[in-house]
């Protein structure tokens, strides 16, 4: 039997790091997203220390041997679409306020009819429109989310370079875990468990008494 495997946070950690590296593009120096804060939790980072682009190359691993330009694209999108809900997540009534008026700034927007009248509101689930609020609204946060989108190909294709020998380097310390490149996603193989014999069926009140569902 097939079970998904979610990655731990100590993974996710990694891959975020990583990210980071590349994001110096942007700024000219290293980076860190703690940097930008003022208070608890802010990283002092040396300015005067230039951003090198990193030496990376792909070898003939699985997951390098099926990297595309448009993989690498597709994939950088999907994370940019993770960290900008995160960092939504503290201005998420500045967000809605925004998106009901509507105004000529909100890129994608819905009209509706309610009663007769027509309603317009920004379209919530948009990448377009999330992105443009957090550019737009930056001086409201005290961490950014920069737009990894914007990376050079040459950047995306290192960048997914790297999380793949992050992904490879994981599996090959937990050899009971695969990954699926169709589905996209990790998994591990389980022996099924057997149907419990006639006897042992409880009738579903005999089962919510002992902690299951009513």
């Amino acid at each position: 039997m097939r079970v998904a495997v979610p990655l731990p946070q100590s993974l996710a950690d990694e891959h975020t790091l990583i990210a980071q590296k590349y994001a110096g593009f942007f700024v000219g120096h290293p980076y860190r997203a703690g940097q930008q804060r003022t208070g608890p939790g802010a990283i002092q980072v040396d300015h005067s220390k230039p951003w090198r682009e990193p030496a990376v190359v792909a070898d003939d691993c699985d997951f390098c041997a099926r990297l595309t330009d448009d993989d690498a694209v597709r994939r950088i999108a999907g994370y940019q679409h993770a960290i900008d809900i995160e960092v939504l997540r503290a201005r998420a009534a500045s967000f809605a306020d925004w998106l009901n008026a509507a105004s000529d700034a909100v890129p994608e927007v819905d009209e509706t009819i309610v009663a007769g009248e027509t309603v317009r509101r920004g379209v919530t689930n948009s990448a377009v429109n999330r992105r443009t609020f957090l550019e737009t609204h930056a001086k409201e946060f005290d961490v950014h989310a920069l737009s990894m989108i914007e990376l050079p190909l040459r950047l995306k294709r290192k960048l997914c370079i790297e999380w793949n020998h992050l992904y490879l380097r994981w599996l090959s310390e937990h050899p009971d875990t695969w990954y699926d490149f169709g589905d996209h996603e990790f998994y591990r193989e389980i022996e099924e468990a057997p149907p419990p014999a006639p006897e042992q069926v409880k009738e579903w009140w005999a089962y919510s008494a002992l902690g299951g569902p009513s």
